[in-house]
């Protein structure tokens, strides 16, 4: 999920050769915490995960082995990070809790690694915005009429035929990721102004705020009981806040973590399983330049990554997918891109199209463009 340059001169991958007793299906991206249990001289370590970021249910406590690049010691706290792979899972070593000089190496706060590792399990997709849906499209006007948060939280969930620049601009600001940055912005101006700010702010509808919201009032007996008479199960309402309030602080870690804007999308969209909104400044050279990394997983057509840099007031844009056929698609239908850019009077200098083996989320693509040709 984070982007790390690792140990530098020495390879530091792990790769889970034999679960222990059960299936193991991890997220992508994710972060996991394991305690070694035992390693061989030929790199083979047996591994009990504390914390873990799976695709389904609980795997904590589960023993895996794998193979090792890194130097382990038996009784080592290590961070993880799920890399891919289909046969082998490929894990990359971050760092560990038992050794200053270890987090020192990696650059990697132990504090910061271990929050992640917690939260990792929180990401958000498709399908858990597609629930929350239709849980906030199941309760009463009268429900919704008393506690409007729920109908602010339903207008924020966009359907894909209602999006375009503005809508897109206005979720970006208020997807909750820069909620505390804005509240700081709006009470450290003119004293005489804050309020105004603060009731602008709560106007805005920003998500997080929403939520924290929810969270407090969803403690108050009258609206508990209003749920309950609904038919609704009070204790899965307040699990879907918490879980939406942790995906966000999830998105906040990693931005803060990797010096970038990190951000989700939750579109309503069928064919859509995840999405993700990267954005980073970059200085090469003494030049400024500006990328937007844009993630979509597919049902239709897997993984695709489009990275959309602007230097010197002028637009690169590099296309990625994981399917030879999709980039080829795309390319066929690159002059109604161009034909945009052109009506709007923006610089478009070029347009690239590369294959990709994996896709993963939660990382900024390479230059999205050799900006010297």
């Amino acid at each position: 999920m984070i982007e790390n340059p690792g140990i530098g001169s020495i390879r530091n991958l792990l790769t889970l050769t034999q679960p222990s007793g059960k299936e193991v299906a991890f997220k992508v991206g994710s972060i996991i915490k394991a305690q070694v249990i035992e390693i061989s001289d030929k790199g083979d370590a047996l591994l009990r995960l504390t914390s873990a970021g799976a695709d389904k249910g609980n795997l904590l406590g589960t023993v895996i082995r794998a193979y090792t690049e890194v130097p382990l010691t038996k009784g080592q706290n290590i961070f993880l990070e799920i890399l891919g792979g289909k046969n082998n899972i490929t894990m990359r070593f971050m760092g560990s809790s038992d050794s200053a000089s270890e987090s020192v190496k990696q650059n990697v706060p132990v504090k910061i690694l271990d929050m992640l590792a917690q939260l990792s399990t929180a990401r958000a997709g498709n399908p858990e915005f597609q629930e929350l849906f239709n849980m906030l499209k199941s309760l009463p006007e009268s429900v919704k009429a008393a506690i409007p948060e729920f109908k602010n939280l339903e207008q924020l969930l966009l359907d894909i035929k209602q999006v375009d620049g503005k809508v897109l601009k206005a979720f970006v600001e208020t997807s909750g990721v820069a909620y505390e940055t804005r509240l700081k912005i709006a009470v450290s101006g003119d004293p005489s102004s804050i309020l105004q700010n603060l009731m602008s702010l709560q106007a805005e509808g920003d998500l997080k705020a929403i939520l924290l919201r929810l969270k407090t009032m969803l403690k108050d007996r009258n609206i508990l009981e209003a749920l309950k008479q609904s038919g609704h199960d009070t204790a899965e309402v307040s699990r879907m806040v918490e879980k939406f309030i942790k995906n966000i602080e999830l998105f906040q870690l990693t931005s803060k973590f990797n010096d970038m804007f990190y951000t989700f999308l939750p579109v309503l969209w069928d064919d859509l399983k995840d999405s993700e909104f990267l954005f980073k400044k970059n200085r090469e050279k003494g030049k400024e330049s500006y990328t937007c990394d844009i993630n979509l997983d597919l049902e239709s057509i897997g993984k695709l990554s489009i990275s959309v840099t602007i230097l010197d007031k002028s637009f690169f844009i590099t296309f990625y997918s994981e399917r030879h056929e999709v980039n080829e698609l795309i390319k066929s239908q690159k002059h109604i891109l161009e034909g945009r850019f052109a009506s709007q009077g923006l610089p478009l200098k070029a347009i690239n199209f590369n294959h990709k083996k994996t896709i993963s989320f939660g990382k900024t693509n390479d230059q999205g463009i050799d900006v010297k040709i």
